[in-house]
């Protein structure tokens, strides 16, 4: 017996969601940002979010600009989260280094803001 769902069938079991953070739904994209701090969450409108650069390394550092700061995210398989920000999808990342241990994705290990 086969737990795949049927061609054209909704999956059996729902995909759980990313414990690095939110996206919007597929073809719909986010209006603010939220970045989960080690002390708290800073929101950015997504259109203040200038450039990203995703620097490949260990750790990796997705460095994001906006006018006055520098979204510096530190961790490993960053390229979902890459990829949400070029989609306009992101909606919130939150580190999530020690809590996902054994599943796919993306490990966040810190958000830390600079000056630009």
């Amino acid at each position: 017996m086969a737990i795949e769902p049927q061609p054209g069938q909704p999956p059996l079991v729902p995909t759980p969601p990313p414990t690095w953070g939110e996206l919007a739904p597929a073809g719909e994209a986010t209006s603010v940002v939220r970045f989960g701090l080690a002390d708290r969450m800073v929101s950015f409108r997504a259109s203040e979010l200038k450039r990203w650069e995703h620097v490949v390394g260990e750790p990796e550092e997705l460095r994001i600009r906006t006018d006055r700061e520098v979204i510096v995210v530190e961790g490993r398989e960053l390229h979902a989260v890459r990829a949400a920000l070029d989609l306009e999808r992101l909606g919130e990342l939150r580190a999530n280094f020690e809590r996902s241990k054994g599943r796919p994705g993306p490990r966040v290990r810190q958000i830390t803001t600079e000056p630009a």
